[in-house]
């Protein structure tokens, strides 16, 4: 028998099949998929699978019935019902055969693997959860594994198992952590969002985005009695969880490798700077002297050069000079030391920063964080003073299929031109030929959201609630209150749900990075079918 655990997937639609096995091959799972009910029926009767995916509505044979039929021989095995049209009978019928639990069609990668994880975790302990994705992690240790950073945020893993993630930051001067605040067990994260966040006794909170997009598959213990982990060891005992990556192929050409080159002539203080980089997760090549360093920076992969100043005395300004000239892109970082006589020839050529004994303090996790950021967001400024911009309670947008998207947006949350009402009609914008914006500060109503409804093929309603969770975290809903208040199938509206910031001001107290995820993600959603 097979290591890894298997799913079985029974859906007409072919993308359906097709957008399970994405999710859950790249969790540790085998997923095979069926779009005929009675082939379904014969493979689950007969197979050893870990739990089993069913759609309610199939031309042939309806989920129910096949409910019926498979409890005649398979009593216990765990069934997700997948349907577009939840229905209090279906329900009843699903559950009186032993269904686990239902999941409304359309849903996004993240509600299909919080659902599966959360039906397969009341699975008592066993053959499939032993053996397969759902073990809990209490420690992480993988030091061959490539650490891959999304700005300050790092990940270990590739498609076909969980990746561990964590934070490189530096502790604040004079602070001490105070504790962590680590994301839920099944909760989803959202690339660019809240994975964690350091509390301090003053109160101050660092927020530590999430490299990827996933579900939480286990989080690091260690962290709620040794919070100084994060900060001392960020890349090994500090690291803040495992995920279950669900966006993997979209998402990790945006987390890179950090690639740089020690220049350093003394083998003693070159070999403590490549440990100490290496365990910030970085990958080094080591130079001792000129000529390996002329051939170093012909590497396109390097993007940031350490060269320690003390060890090149008087020849390292020129050495320098030569760097720009050759390789103009590469940031150099010097590493200087106190009363340092070369430090002004230094500055006289491009350099990236001056660094007085940047290991130390650990300094030099900032200084790494600077030279190897990503680019900002793409937003176009406006030239109109912000007190000008005018609210909006609404963005249409019709697609190049016909397909028309409302998103509905209670008051406060968005204006037109600026902040995350101006990106979203930016991407929006870039993804189709008409967009449209409702001006004013409508309150969203079921009546508003059944309006809506009669003439889009799609209702997305953005609120801002206070959950408890870390500010600009996301939370997707396909069962909200204007799904019953309004009959509206529950395919047809979702609910984005952002927790506010800390002051009670909606989304304003947002940084402008947690902004442009957040849009990011409302435009994919919009665009999701």
């Amino acid at each position: 028998m097979s290591r890894d655990p298997s799913l079985l997937v029974v859906d007409d639609e072919a993308a359906i099949c097709q957008a399970c096995r994405r999710v859950f091959s790249r969790q540790g799972f085998q997923v095979e998929q069926c779009t005929e009910a009675s082939e379904g029926l014969n493979r689950a009767a007969e197979g050893d699978y870990a739990a089993i995916l069913l759609d309610i509505k199939m031309p042939e044979m309806d989920g129910i019935q096949f409910l019926e039929e498979l409890r005649k021989k398979k009593t216990d095995v765990p069934v997700m019902i997948m349907t577009a049209y939840p229905s209090i009978p279906n329900a009843a019928a699903a559950v009186r055969l032993g269904a686990s639990d239902y999941i409304t069609k359309p849903f996004t990668p993240e509600q299909i693997t919080q659902s599966v994880r959360r039906m397969l975790a009341h699975v008592p302990q066993g053959e499939h959860q032993s053996e397969g994705p759902l073990t809990i992690v209490e420690s992480w240790a993988n030091p061959q594994a490539e650490f891959l950073f999304l700005d300050e945020s790092w990940l270990q893993g590739d498609e076909d198992a969980p990746a561990c993630v964590g934070g490189l930051l530096k502790c604040p001067q004079e602070k001490q952590p105070l504790a962590v605040r680590l994301p839920q067990v099944g909760e989803a994260l959202y690339r660019g969002l809240p994975l964690a966040g350091v509390t301090f006794a003053d109160e101050s909170l660092v927020v530590v985005p999430s490299p990827i997009s996933g579900v939480v598959d286990a989080v690091n213990g260690l962290l709620a009695s040794q919070p100084s982990a994060i900060f001392t060891d960020p890349c090994g005992k500090g690291w803040i969880a495992c995920v279950c990556t669900t966006r993997f192929e979209e998402e990790i050409d945006h987390c890179k490798p950090r690639h740089l080159i020690l220049a350093n002539t003394n083998p003693s203080s070159a070999r403590k700077q490549l440990g100490q980089l290496t365990s910030l997760g970085c990958q080094i090549h080591n130079v001792e002297d000129c000529d390996e360093l002329v051939v170093a920076i012909q590497d396109a992969s390097h993007r940031v050069l350490l060269i320690d100043a003390a060890s090149f005395a008087a020849l390292g300004p020129e050495l320098v000079r030569r760097v720009n000239v050759a390789s103009p892109s590469l940031k150099v970082v010097v590493i200087g030391a106190s009363s340092s006589q070369w430090e002004t020839a230094y500055r006289e050529h491009k350099i990236f920063y001056y660094a007085v004994e940047p290991f130390v303090d650990n300094e030099i996790v900032d200084i790494l964080n600077a030279a190897f950021q990503s680019p900002g967001p793409s937003l176009r400024q406006p030239e109109r003073p912000k007190a000008s911009f005018t609210p909006i309670s609404g963005i249409g947008v019709t697609y190049r299929s016909g397909r028309m998207v409302q998103l509905l947006a209670e008051p406060g949350l968005l204006r037109d031109g600026e902040g995350l009402g101006g990106q979203i009609v930016q991407r929006l914008t870039d993804q189709a030929p008409r967009v449209r914006t409702n001006r004013g500060d409508e309150v969203v109503t079921p009546t508003s959201v059944l309006k809506a409804a009669s003439t889009c093929d799609r209702i997305i309603v953005l609120l801002a609630k206070d959950a408890g969770r870390l500010p600009g975290a996301l939370r997707q809903d396909t069962t909200a209150e204007y799904v019953s208040a309004t009959g509206v199938s529950a395919s047809k509206v979702a609910t984005l749900v952002v927790q506010p910031g800390p002051n009670g001001h909606g989304l304003s107290e947002l940084d402008e990075r947690t902004i442009a995820f957040l849009a990011e993600h409302i435009a994919q959603v919009m665009a999701s079918r």
